[in-house]
């Protein structure tokens, strides 16, 4: 254990302590069978607590781990007592349905040992929900009605918990169960009534709170610095899309193109699933094959249906990490089927390897296991804040998939070309949405006219691009932060880089804001 360790040790675990859910997210197992004490009394102990480790770290020296672990502290401390998403949503339904479900979803115990975890869970659910209301103090309208979605979506988790129960457990499974049912319908009635009608229609952090939020990330563009890189690669990557179809589909229009590559879909959902899983090991063969990173031993993925409690944030697929404490290292890939009667489409075979690449192999999954090998306490934390690497990579590695080879054919190239017209307005809505520029329905009427999202998932993200400034334009915008990373790398080591090095240089060294990035090489 390194000095760093030891001091930042009495915080962490005060920590897992006030958060038992990131606790069982983190892979640390002597917190599942608890929830959070839910009440205002939490956020006021994560404030002592982090204002007691800004003053222990102001001699913690200037090592990478150090300037993490202030990093860190500052934007916890920013995001609890200035932006206070926690006192303006009422995120109960979301936690609990989280902590069951990382129990239910990830195998890293017998399942008999999680089944009692979420038994204990699930019946401490009623007192959890009603003492989470306590620190509502004022609610955001559209927050609370994704936190109602997610709230009406429990009780199908509870069903699928239910029904996997082992024989030794059911009858308390299912009278736990029920108990939860009727305090998450009760729930469900206190955010209809009362909350909702009552709420605040303002959510923008603001031209100021937006500024400081960038300076504390260490980011070195300013906002509108930004958003010129945003507007800028809309114009190119339109033009980029429109020079493939002339070359690849001449006398196709843009939109035909676009609607024949959607077409070529699996027959059924359960199919799609089957077509990720054979994309991502096909991913992972490459990635060994072109030496391209290198692959921890022991790390598996999974790849499911995602679970209707998330599915009010989650349009398209998203990934949880493989917990950096957890002996196996699995990650959990899920994966969206949309109600509209074109669904599959969004599960189109050139989409399916493009986001495979992103969520899995180079992307996410191989990011975190990566890191947890050489995790530090600083650095797990960090995971939480330095999104510019987190998504920056995974969208780096569309790219580098394609350079390399694996994403060539022009329909996968088209794909990525739309997903980087869809990154580009996340960096518009995320500077102009924030500061209060841009409303809710212009942003979803970008998404749908510029980068040709259904109408359905262009609202199921914007929903969440309110109560995450600054963390949409993390994608474009840190992707092109390790381009140009690469690029002063490959200058300064000349014929001895090699992108194996460069990539297992970053990965090992965790979720870094890009501050620290030039200083591992």
């Amino acid at each position: 254990m390194t000095d760093l360790d030891a001091l930042l040790r009495p915080f962490f675990d005060a920590l897992m302590e006030l958060r038992p859910v990131d606790a069982t997210y983190l892979g640390i197992h002597d917190h599942d069978h608890r929830l959070p004490e839910g009440g205002r009394e939490d956020s006021e102990a994560e404030g002592k607590l982090l204002r007691g480790l800004r003053e222990k770290l102001t001699d913690a020296g200037e090592g990478i781990d150090a300037e993490v672990a202030r990093y860190f502290t500052e934007l916890t401390l920013f995001e609890l007592e200035d932006f206070r998403v926690g006192d303006r949503m009422a995120f109960g339904g979301e936690i609990l349905g989280t902590a069951l479900f990382l129990l239910f979803a990830r195998d890293f115990a017998p399942a008999e040992t999680r089944m009692e975890a979420i038994l204990s869970r699930l019946e401490d659910a009623p007192r959890y929900l009603e003492r989470s209301r306590e620190r509502l103090q004022e609610p955001v309208r559209v927050w609370n009605q994704v936190a109602l979605e997610s709230v009406r979506e429990l009780p199908t988790l509870l069903g699928e918990i239910v029904a996997a129960a082992p024989d030794s457990l059911a009858p308390r499974l299912s009278r736990a169960a029920d108990a939860a049912r009727e305090a998450i319908d009760d729930h469900r009635r206190w955010l209809e009534g009362e909350v909702i009608p009552s709420a605040s229609p303002e959510f923008q952090i603001g031209e100021a709170g937006f500024e400081r939020l960038l300076q504390l990330r260490r980011l070195p563009a300013p906002p509108d610095a930004i958003l010129r890189l945003g507007r800028e690669q809309l114009s190119q990557v339109h033009e980029q899309r429109r020079e493939l179809v002339a070359k690849h589909w001449p006398g196709k229009t843009v939109a035909e193109v676009e609607a024949a590559i959607r077409s070529d879909h699996a027959p059924d959902f359960t199919q799609a699933l089957v077509e990720y899983r054979e994309s991502i090991a096909a991913a992972r063969t490459f990635v060994a094959e072109k030496e391209l990173a290198t692959i921890p031993a022991g790390e598996a993925l999974h790849v499911i249906e995602t679970p209707p409690f998330l599915r009010a944030t989650t349009p398209f697929a998203a990934y949880f990490p493989a917990a950096p404490f957890d002996e196996r290292q699995l990650g959990v890939y899920i994966v969206t089927p949309l109600t509209s009667s074109d669904a599959l489409q969004e599960h189109n075979r050139a989409a399916i390897q493009n986001t495979s690449v992103h969520e899995a192999y180079p992307g996410h999954h191989l990011q975190f296991v990566s890191a947890n090998a050489g995790r530090t306490l600083a650095r797990v934390l960090s995971s939480y804040q330095a999104h510019e690497f987190v998504e920056g990579w995974a969208h780096y590695c569309e790219q580098l998939m394609y350079e390399e080879g694996f994403s060539a054919s022009p329909e996968v190239r088209f794909v990525q070309l739309t997903d980087l017209l869809w990154r580009a307005c996340r960096i518009v809505i995320d500077v102009e949405l924030s500061r209060g520029r841009m409303t809710f329905d212009e942003a979803v009427r970008m998404l749908v006219e510029e980068a040709g999202l259904p109408r359905e998932g262009a609202v199921a993200e914007v929903n969440r691009y309110t109560f995450t400034p600054g963390y949409q334009l993390s994608y474009l915008y840190g992707k092109q932060l390790l381009l140009e990373l690469r690029e002063r790398v490959q200058a300064r080591q000349g014929s001895d880089f090699r992108l194996k090095g460069f990539h297992d240089t970053l990965l090992n060294a965790g979720a870094l804001p890009a501050a620290l990035w030039d200083r591992l090489f």
